[in-house]
């Protein structure tokens, strides 16, 4: 199997089942087994995998390069002497810009979980 298409179907699997057990989790944990309940166990996941899809989506797109390569630095500096052998944040942001352009970049599994859960529980909210 390609290492593409591997990774592609892991990244279904676990979301699916992180999904899954999230779901789960809040049908147990509430204890409110009609169709409210499973509306709220559906719907809950399915606007946080969305929430995650739109996360991955700003920091694909850069917005987080600043604050990690503050935290990096503050690292590098209290492991060394000096951080002059650390790149510039203009320079780090231009590597990870190079980075992001190379990797897949794949919203399928995100898009489509988040739609059916949250189709889910808008179903069973009006049951």
């Amino acid at each position: 199997m390609d290492k593409k298409v591997r990774n592609r179907l892991i990244s279904w699997l676990v979301l699916s089942g992180v999904t899954i057990v999230a779901s789960v989790l809040i049908l147990v944990l509430r204890g409110n087994y009609d169709t409210r309940g499973f509306s709220d166990a559906t719907f809950i996941p399915g606007v946080v995998v969305l929430f995650l899809l739109l996360l991955k989506l700003i920091a694909n797109a850069g917005a987080f390069d600043l604050v990690t390569y503050s935290f990096k630095r503050i690292a590098h500096g209290t492991k060394h002497k000096t951080v002059e052998d650390m790149p510039t944040a203009g320079e780090y942001i231009d590597e990870k810009r190079e980075e992001r352009l190379k990797k897949d970049r794949y919203y399928w599994p995100y898009l489509v979980i988040a739609f059916i859960f949250i189709l889910a529980g808008a179903i069973l909210a009006y049951i």
